[in-house]
């Protein structure tokens, strides 16, 4: 007998298209540190305009954040901290005696960041934290909406250990490809961790929250095959199937952008790719997604990015003489 769908899993996005999204998820690991804490002891982190990633290799990593519930964390976690947030790191929830990581942060000879929140005992708590660029990691935002503290247990897969690993000896050993390397491996780490969100369902976290009306990911994934196509609000809520101001409405929730910024932003983030990849004319790529002009384009691209594209190719193009500065 053929099963019958709910109203609810037509929804639902399918795996082809959760796939075509997370492909376009971009990763730029901007630094590095290896951190140990002692039982009795919490460190106090420093905020940062960037999603900070913690992955747990031993003992239990007790986070709390004001305005959030604590994070209880066993070896083998990653831990998701949106930008701006002051993470608390300790063992357990026994009174501790505070201290501030940056008083206790050393350069090692091998170029590692290490971070020493233990009394020159045995840590208790070992962890790596990596800093994730996030103002436009992501065309369609995956990490960009990240409002509260996540963690998932990924230690039963192995690459997550051996990636993280691998992380750290770059850093420990820098040469060329480094960063990009590293940033390669943390995307992997985190793909993974998104898999497991989904198998657990955990679809309601703000991680996700985009990924789950597969209405929204129909009307996504057009915008990601053709940036260059002329895409309007209405053709956009066509492909949802949706009117359009509950296209908006839904659109607005999920992203806290409208779906035209959703359009330069998708386009602005293809071009960046083809910048730090390819030689062509910025000229050519302006009109590749969607430009009828380079300077047009080049305004945008600066508003996004901070700079125009030939300084943002020339400085994210990598030279054989570049070493990667990852902390």
């Amino acid at each position: 007998m053929e099963a019958i769908s709910s109203p609810d899993s037509a929804h639902e996005p399918s795996q082809g298209q959760l796939d075509r999204l997370l492909v376009t998820l971009d990763v730029d690991v901007q630094s590095f540190a290896l951190i140990q804490v002692q039982r009795g002891r919490r460190l106090i982190g420093e905020p940062v305009d960037a999603i900070m990633v913690h992955y747990v290799l031993t003992g239990t990593h007790y986070l709390t954040i004001e305005g959030y519930d604590p994070v209880d964390c066993p070896a083998g976690s990653i831990v998701l901290i949106p930008p701006a947030l002051r993470p608390l790191v300790a063992v357990d929830r026994e009174r501790v005696i505070d201290v501030r990581a940056k008083e206790r942060s050393t350069l090692t000879r091998d170029g590692l960041l290490m971070v020493d929140a233990t009394a020159g005992g045995e840590p208790d708590l070992r962890y790596v934290s990596g800093i994730v660029h996030a103002s436009f990691s992501g065309s369609f935002g995956l990490l960009d909406n990240l409002s509260k503290p996540i963690a998932q247990h990924v230690g039963d897969y192995g690459i997550v250990r051996d990636a993280f690993s691998l992380m750290t000896e770059e850093v420990r050993n820098p040469s060329l490809g480094s960063r990009a390397l590293t940033s390669a491996l943390m995307k992997t780490c985190l793909v993974l961790m998104i898999r497991r969100f989904m198998e657990c369902g955990e679809q309601e976290s703000s991680l996700l929250g985009i990924l789950s009306d597969n209405r929204l990911s129909k009307s996504i994934a057009e915008v990601l095959d053709r940036p260059a196509h002329p895409h309007t609000i209405k053709s956009m809520a066509d492909a949802a199937s949706m009117s359009r101001s509950s296209f908006c409405q839904k659109f607005g929730q999920a992203f806290a952008l409208t779906p035209m910024q959703f359009v330069t932003k998708t386009r602005l983030h293809h071009a960046a790719q083809m910048l730090r990849s390819t030689p062509l004319p910025v000229k050519v790529i302006a009109a590749s997604v969607g430009y009828s002009s380079r300077s047009q384009f080049s305004r945008a691209f600066r508003n996004a990015y901070g700079e125009d594209p030939s300084t943002f190719r020339g400085r994210t193009t990598a030279r054989p003489t570049d070493a990667p500065k990852l902390n």
